[in-house]
């Protein structure tokens, strides 16, 4: 990527991608969207200036205004047996730093809203079936197909067809899957399944998953702008307060940890 971006001859390739976006973006404002249609057509023009196809290409950086979003493209070759059939395949990896959250729309027209501190990686096209990696929190308005849609993580596997859930996977915090509408079916890194009907959540209890009932609106309701709380206690709040302000909280007592709030 780096290398494309170097050479003089393609300046002009470049200037036509991004000129009329960069325009578009000083009269957005700080709420800025990730333009996917923008990187794919970049990745374009790379590959066809590539002449090696084992080259791996990374795109470094892409910033987005003040929002802050980052977007990553890798893009590498993998070699297929026994026909030897050479093929690449690009993947987009996007990470949303601290105090921000974005929206974006897959390959097969899923919507997904990726929270503060977290990151997912994609395909720019699904194959068989539909595969994201995640890592911290996101909401999922999955499009009904026959191919599976699959969200993985040091957490385990959620698999659906066509449904709206959340996903919390951050790290060092304990693991929830929401269900809000159709079906889904939890799998753990040992390969036990369980499945969850809507208005319930699989939560991790120490090293056991335990499901419970829930008011859906409290779990997904960041992905509106809010965070509502109902007699939370604030220990449990915290995390969700730095992350959201990208501030760190410091508590002067010990005994404040239990105060709860709504």
């Amino acid at each position: 990527m780096l290398h494309f971006l170097q050479e003089p001859g393609n300046n002009n390739h470049i200037t036509r991608l991004i000129e009329k976006y960069w325009k578009d973006t000083l009269n957005q404002g700080p709420e800025v969207e990730p333009n996917v249609l923008l990187l794919n057509q970049i990745h374009h023009q790379i590959a066809l200036q590539e002449k090696n196809p084992l080259r791996i290409v990374r795109m470094y950086r892409v910033l987005l205004a003040a929002a802050g979003i980052l977007i990553f493209g890798l893009l590498f070759t993998t070699l297929f047996k026994p026909s030897f059939r050479k093929e690449e395949i690009a993947f987009q990896k996007v990470y949303t730093p601290y105090g921000g959250k974005t929206n974006i729309t897959l390959p097969d027209g899923s919507s997904v809203w990726i929270n503060s501190g977290s990151e997912l990686i994609y395909p720019v096209k699904f194959e068989q079936e539909r595969v994201v990696e995640l890592k911290g929190e996101a909401y999922f308005d999955v499009v009904k197909m026959k191919s599976p849609f699959l969200v993985k993580g040091n957490f385990g596997q959620v698999k659906v067809l066509g449904t709206q859930f959340n996903v919390k996977a951050y790290e060092n915090e304990p693991f929830q899957t929401t269900l809000v509408s159709g079906l889904v079916t939890f799998r753990t890194k040992n390969g036990n399944e369980q499945e969850l009907q809507p208005g319930t959540q699989i939560y991790q209890d120490n090293e056991k998953f335990r499901i419970r009932t829930v008011e859906t609106e409290l779990i997904t309701s960041w992905k509106e702008g809010k965070l509502i709380f109902r007699d939370e206690p604030l220990i449990n709040m915290i995390s969700q307060l730095e992350r959201w302000y990208n501030v760190q909280i410091e508590l002067k007592s010990q005994k404040l940890k239990n105060l709860r709030f709504t």
